[in-house]
């Protein structure tokens, strides 16, 4: 080949040609974003360096997924190699003197509670379902309900296993190795493959929380009983109507909990800590999701919201909770998200500094309402910044917004998410991008810095030279590979 009269040596490529039996039509839990990939399924540690080899040899990319709970794209990697590590999912090691328990990246929480529950132990930092893995949980680094004095999962993990893409293995500490810890550790799995973690639980005096519940009649009235409560609650969430507007803008319920020495010793059994099969034991937990469908329209969520405050507004006294009934809301109806289909589901979540987030907090529910698309489901947590390089936490609160997805309504979600992201970013505001589905790199870059995403991208490099691990989030929110791609198409 020549270019201006000079020959120009052709490279050789050796893209190779995955095998027809492993591709498979994967989605994001939200059930929005979907994407063809080739999965593998290892179990030990040479099996995932097979197929990272295969990847540096043929010119393939590799994206690592947990259990796929993440909400959109952070697993998905469009013809592709799909790493699904869900079936290394053995507990190595667990010491109940200590609390300390070691374990293979597919083990997902409910395998974590459960095995450390009976000694008195209880996970640090749990999501909101028991279904995440243990990898994929590091990978993004989650939090919980009380993320405001624990932060997230990352600052209870002892130590992990990091698979790069050339095949090294490489034990990581906090200790011994500090700026790879803090980047791997919600660096998306982008930096290699976590194959093994050690995590600190905490001790527990029982296997119930002393749960207490308290109105708020205004979005002012939610920070306002988050700032008192802060210093005393062991866990603390809001649930905001997002129907109720004017004075009533921002109203919710607000559940403290504490932890408790009182309550039968039983419950330290995993076996108690479920949810009875049937509901008044005739109706099977199982198919709520069937009825749910027809409550998720604007009148009915309208009247059930109010229903809820209500209700809520007077019930006040303390009562006794099992730990994984009071975590685990969005097990409470199993399979429950069905009931957001056809369309599926999308979150809008918002973190926001304590100063900023009044006023934004407002602007998010009032631009929602003035559009005419209601979230069905309104989360209020608080926050505090951590060191873990792309951190998405701030010192402040975060807010969540559920909207059901329908052939009326697609469109509009995606004009009204752009403008929600303007009072966000403007207020030094984050996104969590196993929840996002919409952020572009120019927005990535603005909430997080560019000198960060600069740090990132220089640690990924000698991590992962050759760029083998790659995912359809990352292509979407990493600004210098969309300047790569860019270049090659011209």
């Amino acid at each position: 080949m020549t270019m201006n009269g000079k020959m120009i040596p052709q490279q050789e490529y050796t893209f190779t040609a995955l095998p027809t039996k492993r591709l498979r039509m994967l989605e994001g839990w939200a059930m929005v974003k979907r994407a063809p990939g080739y999965v593998w399924q290892p179990t030990t540690i040479d099996e995932i360096r097979e197929v990272l080899a295969l990847a540096r040899s043929g010119d393939r990319r590799v994206a690592p997924r947990g259990a796929g709970y993440s909400y959109n794209d952070a697993a998905l990697n469009t013809e592709e190699i799909v790493l699904d590590l869900s079936h290394m999912r053995r507990v190595l090691a667990w010491d109940a003197e200590s609390g300390v328990i070691t374990v293979e990246p597919g083990v997902t929480i409910r395998d974590l509670w459960r095995t450390t529950l009976p000694d008195g132990w209880w996970p640090a930092v749990v999501p909101g379902t028991m279904g995440p893995t243990i990898g994929g949980c590091a990978a993004m680094n989650v939090h919980g309900k009380n993320a405001w004095k624990d932060g997230p999962i990352g600052e209870h993990i002892r130590a992990f296993d990091l698979l790069f893409p050339t095949g090294k293995l490489q034990t990581v500490t906090p200790e011994g190795d500090p700026e790879l810890f803090h980047a791997a550790i919600g660096g998306l799995g982008m930096l290699g493959v976590i194959t093994r973690v050690e995590l600190q639980t905490r001790r527990v005096p029982s296997g119930v929380l002393s749960v207490r519940q308290r109105a708020a009649r205004s979005l002012a009235e939610m920070f306002a009983v988050f700032a008192e409560e802060a210093s005393a609650a062991d866990y603390m969430v809001g649930w905001i109507d997002g129907f109720a507007a004017g004075e009533s803008l921002g109203r919710g319920l607000i559940e403290c909990a504490n932890f408790t020495d009182q309550g039968d010793p039983r419950f330290l059994q995993p076996a108690n800590q479920d949810l009875p099969s049937r509901i008044a034991g005739v109706i099977p937990r199982g198919e709520l999701w069937r009825g749910m469908r027809y409550v998720f329209t604007d009148p009915a969520m309208r009247l059930a919201n109010t229903a809820q405050f209500t209700r809520g507004a007077l019930s006040t006294h303390p009562h006794l909770v099992p730990h994984a009934q009071f975590h685990f809301f969005h097990d409470y109806v199993p399979n429950w998200k069905r009931a957001w289909l056809p369309g599926g589901l999308r979150q809008f979540q918002a973190f926001v500094p304590a100063s900023f987030a009044p006023a934004v907090f407002t602007g998010l529910l009032e631009r929602s309402q003035r559009a005419g698309i209601y979230p069905y489901l309104c989360v209020f947590k608080q926050h505090r910044a951590d060191d873990f390089l792309l951190s998405y936490q701030v010192d402040g609160f975060s807010l969540s917004l559920d909207y059901r997805v329908t052939t009326r309504n697609a469109s509009r979600l995606d004009e009204l998410f752009a403008s929600m992201r303007i009072p966000v970013l403007a207020a030094k505001g984050r996104f969590y991008l196993a929840k996002d589905d919409a952020l572009h790199s120019s927005e990535y870059v603005r909430s997080m810095g560019a000198d960060t995403i600069d740090r990132f991208y220089a640690m990924r490099h000698a991590c992962d030279p050759d760029e083998i691990l790659r995912s359809n989030l990352y292509r979407r929110v990493v600004p210098l590979e969309a300047m790569e791609e860019d270049e090659e198409d011209e």
